[in-house]
């Protein structure tokens, strides 16, 4: 188990940075898009200029943020009600997690599904975006790929602490 584990959380450390990057290029997009519109008003050539997409890209660079983040933190933001586990020894407040970890796993193996299933389709159809033309089944198929990821290392770490009962390594 040691050596999945240890794969699923390097898998998961890139998509993390692959997601930090993702934020770091929307950032960028949006303040040329408010440059370019701002400055307009001052130089009336840059009003001829005409690009489009960049709702699409920041869109799908946020999703691609989001998407490649939830593998990474999903055994890290679980909270646990402390007045419904306050008087649990500690054994027990990590099975409790641990479970929570399960209901995290089913979850991302259902979202993964659905994704996947909806990727297919947008290929079968030939589904795009509306203003760059880039086709939808690869995103579709890249955001499953990482509820698939977060599925498995929920379920990785949820199966772990309950047969451990050890509060899981960060």
């Amino acid at each position: 188990m040691g050596a999945i584990q240890y794969s699923l959380n390097r898998i998961a450390r890139v998509l993390l940075a692959i997601s930090g990057l993702a934020l770091v290029a929307m950032m960028f997009v949006v303040i040329f898009d408010v440059i370019v519109r701002n400055l307009s008003v001052v130089l009336p050539f840059l009003n001829e200029i005409t690009y489009y997409g960049t709702i699409e890209i920041v869109r799908y660079l946020f999703l691609l943020a989001m998407a490649g983040a939830m593998p990474w933190g999903v055994e890290k933001s679980q909270v646990i009600v402390e007045l419904f586990t306050q008087r649990l020894s500690d054994t027990a407040k990590v099975r409790v997690d641990a479970f929570f970890l399960l209901g995290f796993a089913a979850l991302g193996a259902l979202m993964a599904y659905s994704l996947f299933v909806a990727g297919s389709h947008a290929f079968v159809t030939g589904e795009t975006t509306p203003d760059l033309q880039i086709p939808i089944g690869p995103i579709r198929y890249a955001t499953g790929a990482c509820m698939a990821l977060m599925a498995l290392r929920a379920l990785v770490e949820g199966l772990l602490g309950l047969k451990q009962g050890v509060w899981h390594a960060a």
